[in-house]
């Protein structure tokens, strides 16, 4: 890529591959190089992943390596100048003659994370144990403690938390209604320090609600709870998505949603219309107005989106 009118240029190439061995074993990797005029060096990616998903005993290694002068100008990296390690171990028993568990789960989770010159950034465990009823509910608990440096000053959540090292233990506890319920969806309250102060958060999320066979509503609730030693904040997330299936190849849908974090409410109305095997027409209305103007609801924002595409066989 070029800009106009410069001769800088940015080239980036790369190879990845998965593989796959027996039912349950898998590595996926890649490695990748960027060239941009003017850099010089640290500007590769790298990442190896291996993941054995047993039915009792499970296990993940993980490693990602992202350099500071990496940079892929026509795509996207989320962190660099970043080496994070991970290492996930998992025992799930299955208890016999038991009508009520077919399954337990106890899962232990290392990540390590530092930059390119070895300053720490994250190191944490978590502990987490599982539930599976034969009625497809979920209970989960799980215990952690991470250590986590900010080299600049954080806002979150409406509040200002300063640069520095923080070490905080999150604990968590979550029961997933299955999906073959009328209501189904998952409960979530997570507790513990929060930086240099303390967080309470109650989730609910995945929420389904079958009204019909053509209509379901799906909702979800996000609370927050923070406490700093000179500020605090209290925060919430409600929405709903409303789906309604017209025929087996046209359905609309809408999420609505109120953020007190951001003081607004969006919407998003979306109709997709399969009119043949693989062809589909999508129309999309976004909308986003202020719950705080005077004049109420002032809108923020709005956009009208229509894509179209056709499979074209030969």
């Amino acid at each position: 890529a070029a800009a106009l009118g410069s001769a800088v240029s940015n080239e980036t190439y790369g190879l990845d591959g998965t593989f796959a061995f027996f039912d349950n074993l898998a590595i996926n990797t890649y490695w990748a190089r960027t060239h941009t005029d003017g850099v010089r060096g640290d500007d590769s990616s790298y990442r190896a992943q291996v993941d054995y998903t047993g039915d009792c005993y499970g296990l993940q290694l993980d490693h990602l390596a992202v350099g500071d002068n990496f940079r892929p100008e026509i795509g996207y990296v989320r962190r660099d100048d970043i080496r994070r390690s991970l290492a996930l171990a998992r025992f799930s028993p299955r208890p016999r003659n038991s009508r009520l568990v077919p399954k337990y789960s106890y899962t232990g989770t290392l990540i390590y994370a530092e930059t390119g010159a070895g300053s720490l950034e994250t190191l944490g465990w978590r502990g987490e144990f599982a539930v599976e009823f034969h009625s497809s509910d979920r209970f989960t608990a799980s215990y952690g403690s991470i250590f986590e440096r900010l080299p600049l000053d954080l806002r979150v959540v409406g509040l200002i938390v300063p640069a520095g090292g923080y070490d905080y233990a999150p604990a968590r506890v979550s029961y997933t209604f299955g999906q073959q319920r009328p209501v189904s969806g998952t409960t979530t309250l997570e507790r513990g320090a929060f930086y240099h102060g303390d967080k309470t958060t109650l989730t609910v999320s995945q929420g389904r609600l079958n009204l019909s066979p053509q209509l379901s509503i799906e909702p979800t609730y996000l609370w927050n709870w923070v406490t700093l030693p000179d500020s605090r904040s209290t925060t919430h997330l409600a929405g709903t998505r409303v789906t309604y299936t017209m025929t087996p190849t046209m359905f609309a849908s809408a999420l609505v949603q109120y953020n007190t974090g951001i003081n607004a409410v969006s919407a998003n109305v979306r109709l997709r219309w399969e009119y043949r095997p693989g062809s589909e027409l999508f129309v999309v209305f976004n909308e986003q107005r202020d719950t705080l103007s005077a004049q109420f609801p002032d809108l923020l924002n709005r956009a009208v989106i229509v894509k179209m595409n056709r499979l074209l066989r030969f």
